[in-house]
């Protein structure tokens, strides 16, 4: 790309790229080029919406236009690495959404294409490394704040699977990548090897809410296979241990909570989005202090402040609209492909560990 070129994406999918990823991208300064959908009236609705220059029958169609730069892939897991490796293949960088497959020998076929490719960007949407305040809490224990870490915990609950009349379809199906567990768990365990380390070990409890829902396209009962809740436990290779519960059967608003605990201080960041801390004398009181990061002060008006992972992906395209003209396709604080294998080893394991019931080593 010449460096006055401005980044052309291809959107494989219409759900996510449409409501958060087509909107954000284009307020950080990338184009949006072209679209296709598994339904191809979806993708010609959203391009007729959102004026999107180019619209494509098939995905293939799509990696191969010489009129897109970098493909982001918005589909369910089960077809992340088939569109992933294809669009390597043909000269494209490369966005793709979590979980980043369905098992461990995807995920290690999607590095190896990338690795084959090493003037291209390979990387997994894991857009929350770019909220400010997700960046403000990492900063803060990389350097040195909270001491050595003993705890993370980490809390996301949500109603999104609750109600019981919500349809079958691949959110239910865990042979197309369905549940919580990679739907929400998939980023958590991400910013918990980003912040914390390396995970060594764990152990997870996967639970189904509803158990038969109405297939949306034939109105058929079917059975639900994926999680509508999932609770893990920790053991990285620092020492710390940890926690992270993913739910959709929590009734109210969503709420997502994190706190890392340390030999000098703690750091907290509420359902808010608020950062607080507390070190020294002050810790065993539980005396929190807020800290102050200027957030959302420098946020665009016309992106969400209370939406995180429409904030992480504005900031993510102004990542990618800076680096990619330069011929950058290393970015340290994205999920490369090699950190996505690390996630969905850990995925995998949760699966495991609840058939085997026991602790399983990531």
């Amino acid at each position: 790309m010449k460096s006055e070129q401005k980044v052309r994406v291809g959107f494989v999918g219409a759900g996510w790229a449409e409501r958060v990823q087509i909107p954000m991208f284009r307020q950080s300064g990338l184009t949006v080029q072209a679209i296709c959908s598994a339904n191809p009236a979806n993708a010609r609705r959203a391009a007729q919406q959102l004026g999107i220059p180019e619209v494509y029958a098939t995905w293939q169609e799509l990696v191969t236009a010489e009129t897109v730069d970098l493909v982001s892939i918005v589909t369910p897991p089960h077809l992340h690495r088939e569109i992933a490796v294809a669009a390597l293949q043909a000269g494209k960088h490369v966005l793709c959404e979590k979980p980043t497959a369905l098992n461990v020998a995807e995920a290690e076929e999607m590095l190896a294409a990338a690795q084959a490719a090493p003037n291209q960007l390979a990387i997994i949407d894991h857009e929350l490394r770019f909220h400010p305040q997700l960046v403000h809490l990492q900063q803060l224990v990389k350097g040195g704040y909270t001491g050595a870490l003993l705890r993370v915990d980490v809390v996301v609950h949500s109603s999104s699977r609750l109600n019981p009349a919500l349809p079958w379809d691949w959110r239910t199906d865990a042979e197309r990548g369905g549940g919580m567990l990679g739907a929400m768990g998939s980023h958590m365990l991400d910013l918990c090897r980003w912040i914390a380390g390396k995970i060594d070990s764990l152990t997870a409890t996967l639970q189904i809410g509803h158990y038969y829902r109405n297939d949306r396209e034939s109105g058929n009962r079917r059975q639900v296979t994926a999680d509508d809740h999932a609770h893990l436990l920790l053991r990285f290779t620092n020492g710390a241990q940890g926690s992270i519960v993913v739910s959709g059967l929590t009734p109210g608003p969503n709420q997502t909570e994190i706190t890392m605990l340390g030999t000098r201080g703690a750091l907290w960041l509420d359902s808010n989005d608020r950062l607080w801390g507390v070190q020294g004398d002050d810790l065993i009181k539980g005396n929190w202090q807020p800290i102050e990061t200027g957030y959302p002060a420098e946020l665009p008006a016309t992106v969400p402040a209370d939406q995180p992972f429409h904030v992480g992906t504005y900031y993510l395209g102004r990542v990618l609209a800076e680096s990619l003209p330069q011929g950058e396709t290393i970015l340290s604080e994205a999920a490369s492909f090699y950190d996505g294998l690390a996630v969905q080893r850990a995925l995998d394991a949760a699966r495991r560990s609840q058939r085997e019931q026991q602790w399983i080593v990531v």
